[in-house]
């Protein structure tokens, strides 16, 4: 039973312990996560540097996925878009990722959580009912942009406190998850919302505007990626199909 949901919107902040993160950055490294593994790919490891990302995916014979600048690395075989999610690719296939912001805010979970999941706005409903299975307290951990808190994580955030009702009706909201619930409240159209956002102004230049609408898709996915393994600076992720989303 959950008992309290806290939310971190900055990057700048200290993560307070807790049982169980969802970590959130919707534009676009957990979305993406998502859709490969709903793709059929057996796993997802991540890490924060590209050097890092290219040694294990050599070792584990790996897709290497991920970007810099909104783009992928040389060498790397996808970016970061969930558009890329292709089965006929995928499937079976262990990927190894690396993004700007979003496997960093992982790494920072993983160290103040005992139970790491990634959520985004394709996977609210799953990624809720995952964490709600477990005991104590959750922190919804955005990625943030820069540094910075983001709009489009804040949001993010705010879909996932406000659904949190209804797997959780005892639960506790901090006053950061109650402002991000008040965010997603005022803004019922998601696409609108996330073409505003610096994140996604960032893509237009490097052509990959699309994806935002693949971001905004409200619970289009019912997996969760959920951490199997703490690797040395890497994080290892399954997929999680919690049972009645």
């Amino acid at each position: 039973m959950l008992h309290r949901l806290s939310a971190v919107l900055s990057p700048a902040e200290a993560l307070p312990r807790a049982a169980a993160a969802l970590v959130v950055d919707v534009i676009r490294a957990t979305t993406t996560a998502a859709y490969l593994l709903a793709a059929g790919a057996r796993e997802l490891v991540l890490t924060a540097e590209v050097t890092q990302a290219r040694a294990e995916a050599r070792r584990r014979g790996a897709l290497l996925a991920g970007e810099r600048g909104g783009l992928p690395p040389e060498g790397f075989d996808l970016g970061n878009s969930p558009r890329e999610a292709d089965p006929e690719r995928l499937r079976g296939r262990a990927v190894v990722m690396t993004t700007t912001n979003g496997t960093r805010a992982a790494l920072r979970a993983a160290g103040a959580a005992r139970r790491v999941g990634l959520a985004a706005l394709v996977n609210v409903r799953a990624a809720l009912r995952w964490a709600a299975a477990g005991e104590g307290d959750l922190v919804l951990v955005a990625a943030g942009r820069e540094g910075r808190a983001a709009l489009d994580d804040t949001y993010a955030v705010g879909a996932l406190a406000d659904a949190l009702s209804a797997f959780a009706p005892q639960a506790e909201l901090d006053d950061t998850a109650q402002l991000a619930r008040a965010l997603f409240r005022a803004h019922p159209e998601a696409r609108a919302l996330l073409a505003q956002t610096a994140a996604a102004r960032a893509l237009e230049p490097v052509g990959l505007a699309d994806d935002v609408e693949a971001c905004a898709r409200l619970d289009a996915l019912d997996v969760v990626p959920v951490l199997a393994e703490r690797l040395d600076n890497a994080l290892r992720f399954v997929p999680v199909y919690p049972k009645g989303v």
